[in-house]
């Protein structure tokens, strides 16, 4: 199975395309604006994009999962209680997408946003703006916010392997991140400074101090990415 992380530079922001080589299938999971540059990489890595996924409802740039879903005359799936009007396919907890031979497995993770899903395949979590490389995405957008993204972290991410890799949605200096791409779980369980605390309690107040202004414009953004 391919696992491609296709980052949007400028942004911080990855999206990622996953590939059955044996079969040619591939899904695009969070595809920023302008969809040339995935349908470029599926063609290099001769597979085609049957299926367009969201982790949840972006609110600090516009998707392009509409647009390239309408293009691709593709689905689109979403988390089972994202707000979007737009035709789509609602992926519910611990439901299952076939990839060629493989399976993505979901996995609800509010807290970023009340519809955040983890997408887990094989060895590789796709976590979407739930854990972060160093952190852990911010959780101020809804006020059940940062408890919610306690027990998703917590009880739901934690409890995979330590081997497994961790593909964020962010990276990099836009973001307040490291430039690193990808990371292991075992290596954040170590020495992710949000993942050390000592309670629940010592969480909430770590999500609720010293985190920068929210998006600008992130309330238009979130209606936008959510029309019909």
């Amino acid at each position: 199975m391919i696992v491609r992380q296709i980052p949007r530079v400028e942004t911080g922001c990855m999206s990622y395309l996953i590939g059955d080589p044996g079969s040619g299938v591939a899904a695009l999971v969070d595809p920023t604006e302008d969809p040339r540059v995935f349908l470029q990489e599926a063609s290099a890595l001769g597979l085609r994009i049957e299926r367009v996924i969201e982790t949840h409802t972006h609110q600090d740039h516009v998707s392009g999962a509409k647009a390239l879903a309408a293009r691709l005359r593709a689905p689109v799936h979403l988390p089972f209680k994202s707000p979007a009007k737009y035709p789509h396919e609602s992926i519910a907890e611990n439901s299952r997408l076939r990839i060629g031979d493989s399976e993505l497995r979901a996995i609800h993770t509010p807290g970023h946003t009340p519809d955040h899903m983890t997408y887990v395949l094989g060895d590789a979590a796709l976590v979407g703006d739930c854990l972060l490389v160093g952190t852990v995405g911010r959780a101020d957008f809804y006020p059940e916010g940062p408890e919610e993204l306690y027990h998703s972290v917590f009880d739901k991410i934690l409890r995979l392997s330590d081997e497994v890799v961790v593909y964020p949605a962010h990276y990099g200096p836009h973001h307040g991140l490291p430039e690193d791409r990808f990371t292991t779980l075992g290596h954040e369980r170590r020495f992710n400074e949000a993942l050390t605390v000592k309670s629940k309690e010592d969480f909430i107040r770590y999500m609720m101090e010293g985190w920068p202004p929210k998006p600008g414009g992130w309330r238009e953004i979130s209606e936008r990415n959510t029309s019909a």
